[in-house]
């Protein structure tokens, strides 16, 4: 397995000087930040925000125009790209297949495109919904399939497809080597949970990257009606719901030899990116030296 960095979460840091630090800690891979013009502003005065306010996003524009002079950082730094994360989805379809295009350029195979948002309804036709996203998708993925791209579902919180299950059931009939899946267990925390060994089961060859980062429940106010609540917030990597020992042990068991990108989020909580993102690699590198447990 390979050790790579997703930028939207070194949000201190230009591109160029993410690429830097993440080679400098012993990555080999990176996971650019490529977002819309507007959401690249950034403003000194204001704390430094992964989606609000990060030095480090790559404008659409930019790279739709020449996506390899937007990413020559990466390869000045010596950093492989492991796969694009964009913000995209399929409810614009153009910008979608835009995205695509630039990536076909780049050379670069796995991209990030999500489905069909879920309707701001709290009541919809489930089965009709799935149908229409699952047609939008199927678009897409022809499309992108001219064009030797792999659109690729992340598994998140707050989408149709928070877990495993969701998500092969939405590609069901679809070829794994034109469709893939970013398996994220951290998400999957507060949505979408399913077991490490089951989850990797059921995505098979579905599984295109890995997205390494940790998550836990906290207590959140009290409702007035009499119950308790709580939320998920981030967490160290080695101190939250996921175990990611059992995780690694269960890749290896699947022989996975696919990226490991790194996405923590830990600044409010004290550690800062350069900080997290050593620690992790170290962690991350004694994990995949261990032998598996038996226990």
């Amino acid at each position: 397995m390979r050790l790579g960095v997703f930028t939207t979460f070194t949000p201190e840091y230009t591109f160029e000087e993410a690429c830097n630090l993440i080679k400098a800690l012993g990555y080999v891979g990176v996971q650019p930040r490529v977002v819309a013009d507007a959401s690249t502003h950034f403003d000194p005065a204001k704390p430094y925000n992964p989606w609000s306010n990060n030095k480090g996003g790559i404008p659409e524009s930019e790279f739709f125009a020449n996506p390899l002079k937007a990413l020559q950082a990466a390869a000045n730094a010596g950093l492989e790209i492991t796969s694009i994360a964009s913000y995209t989805n399929t409810s614009d379809m153009d910008r979608a297949v835009r995205m695509v295009k630039a990536c076909s350029k780049a050379g670069i195979r796995n991209v990030r495109i999500g489905s069909m948002p879920l309707p701001r309804s709290p009541r919809f036709d489930y089965p009709k919904f799935l149908d229409a996203s699952r047609g939008v998708y199927k678009e897409l993925v022809s499309e992108a399939k001219r064009h030797g791209v792999r659109p690729c579902l992340e598994l998140h919180d707050g989408t149709a497809f928070p877990g495993p299950s969701g998500s092969i059931a939405f590609l069901r009939g679809f070829d794994p080597e034109t469709v893939g899946v970013l398996y994220d267990p951290a998400n999957m925390i507060a949505d979408g949970w399913e077991v490490p060994g089951l989850s990797i089961n059921i995505l098979g060859p579905y599984l295109a990257e890995v997205h390494v980062k940790n998550s836990k429940w906290v207590p959140n106010r009290d409702d007035p009606r009499g119950v308790k609540t709580w939320k998920v917030e981030s967490a160290y990597m080695e101190d939250g719901c996921v175990n990611w020992a059992e995780v690694i042990e269960q890749l290896k068991l699947h022989r996975y030899t696919g990226w490991l990108v790194e996405e923590g989020n830990t600044q409010s909580h004290g550690r800062d990116t350069y900080t997290r993102l050593k620690m992790t690699h170290q962690l991350l590198t004694q994990l995949l030296a261990a032998d598996c447990w038996a226990g």
